[in-house]
């Protein structure tokens, strides 16, 4: 047997590995969510040099039982209600560990054809899934591609409108047009929107402001309509405007189909970051909810390391126009001799090094396939709709306080709520509205038992909860919100 690939070693450690995984769940609601350690403690505790002599795998996964798992925040906990879950699944686990067997780039057909066609396969699967426009079909003009994450995603359709607009003016990156364009997103979205933009070197920038009524945060289409009729009259050029469904701070969803026809009659492309809240439209009510039967968006992105328990860098991307991504980034290897081959000249194959910024990519399709496969589309609403009665029980507990009001109405399963009264029922000032809930944040986070965080929006500052994770029953939620009814009491 090979000293540096010992299927036998792979087998015996194997075995202990995954012994450690089984004792790591079935302990889970015992650790704490966020360990107790301060910056540096890892230093302080391992050699500070490499060691020259080879270690066993027995010693280095003792070390990893005592010094790594317990010193990691427990996304999974069953009292872990803060951003969204990174969700994971024991097909998940046994689909990375046969993907890294073969450890293929895959950044062309021939490089790994299996890598590529089941990759083509689970975008297509995902379209139906979700019920999304056939246009986003590898048949017709678009197709998906699994990015990293969400805001490479979001980076890469920055570039393709950016890239599709030029190409329709008729002006090259040394034609001062370019100092032209301006992009537009919405205040709900996420911070990779202006991230996005600034990576791509849009000179312009405009923020759809965010309204808060009757405790709803939304969007007001003609804000956006407005801006783009004063830019343009200003000689600017808008190309691309960035939509949210299922926003990070309060679950809110952006008016999709006003704004759609508005981006569709301007000749700007429309992205809309799912990432948490596409998973839902796996059930047909929800995908009705929020898209409303659109079909002028041109990409969207749905991160299958939520609710579609793919494990981290797995962000679903699907482009309505895959000539325009493809042409914005092959023109930088064309010329490369390494990358030609008579499969790419020959026949009508992908190559996903043309559809994202590095060349080389993991085997991230072999996980979406055995989720899929494993749970079935029935499988994976019912982890969506358990999830989101669960988030109905705790809206109830909330709503049968009075010291608590809810923000904004409940999201699938994120519940936004703010303390409102202190101990002796009489309304908090709205000057210090900010600091009680600030303050109680704090203290039920202390103790590591439960874990939340907070959001602002509309400069309305607010908790957050949202349910997530499998191990989450109706009964953690009631030790959460008697912890919080405690936590509130010196208010």
């Amino acid at each position: 047997m090979k000293k540096f690939l010992n299927t036998s070693e792979l087998l015996k450690y194997g075995e202990e590995a995954l012994r450690i995984i089984d004792q790591q769940y079935k302990q889970l609601e015992q650790q704490p969510i966020v360990p107790n350690v301060e910056p540096g403690f890892l230093r302080n505790i391992l050699p500070k040099h490499p060691p020259y002599k080879p270690e066993s795998l027995s010693t280095i996964l003792e070390d990893t039982k005592r010094h790594i798992l317990p010193n990691l925040t427990k996304w999974h906990h069953p009292n872990f209600y803060a951003y969204f879950p990174a969700n994971t699944s024991h097909a998940t686990f046994i689909a990375d560990l046969l993907a890294d067997i073969n450890n293929a780039p895959g950044f062309t057909w021939v490089c790994s054809p299996a890598m590529t066609e089941l990759e083509n396969i689970v975008a297509d699967w995902g379209v139906q899934m979700f019920g999304l426009p056939e246009k986003f079909l590898l048949k017709n003009t678009g197709g998906g591609v699994i990015l990293s994450n969400v805001g490479e995603s979001l980076f890469l359709t920055v570039h393709a409108a950016k890239i599709k607009k030029m190409k329709e003016l008729g002006f090259t990156f040394a034609d001062p047009q370019i100092t032209k364009l301006v992009a537009y997103y919405t205040e709900t979205g996420h911070v990779i929107n202006a991230r996005g933009l600034m990576l791509s070197g849009i000179p312009h920038k405009r923020v759809i402001p965010v309204h808060y009524t009757n405790k709803q945060f939304f969007i007001k289409p003609e804000d956006l309509q407005n801006m783009i009729e004063k830019d343009k009259k200003e000689g600017l050029i808008p190309f691309w405007c960035g939509t949210t469904v299922g926003a990070t701070t309060a679950g809110c969803a952006d008016p999709i189909k006003e704004i759609g026809q508005i981006c569709r009659e301007n000749k700007v492309w429309m992205n809309i970051d799912a990432a948490w809240a596409g998973a839902s439209f796996v059930v047909p009510e929800y995908r009705d909810l929020y898209l409303q039967g659109s079909q002028d968006y041109n990409s969207i992105a749905i991160n299958f390391a939520k609710w579609m328990m793919s494990g981290m860098s797995s962000s679903m991307t699907y482009f309505d126009d895959k000539e325009s991504l493809n042409e914005s980034l092959i023109r930088s290897d064309h010329n490369a001799e390494y990358l030609k081959n008579r499969y790419t000249d020959e026949y009508d194959i992908t190559d996903y090094k043309n559809w994202q910024i590095g060349t080389g990519k993991r085997f991230h399709a072999l996980k979406f396939w055995y989720i899929i496969r494993t749970f079935g589309i029935e499988g994976l609403q019912q982890n969506v709709t358990d999830k989101i009665e669960l988030a109905k029980e705790f809206e109830k507990m909330v709503l049968s306080d009075e010291r608590f009001e809810l923000v904004a109405k409940r999201e699938l399963s994120l519940v936004c709520f703010r303390l409102i009264r202190d101990k002796n029922g009489k309304v908090i000032p709205q000057d210090r509205l900010e600091e009680s809930n600030r303050k109680l944040l704090n203290k039920i986070n202390t103790g590591s038992r439960f874990y939340l965080v907070g959001a602002k929006l509309a400069d309305i500052f607010f908790l957050r909860v949202v349910i997530g994770n499998h191990s989450t029953e109706k009964r953690n939620l009631e030790e959460l919100w008697k912890h919080i009814q405690t936590c509130s009491s010196d208010f």
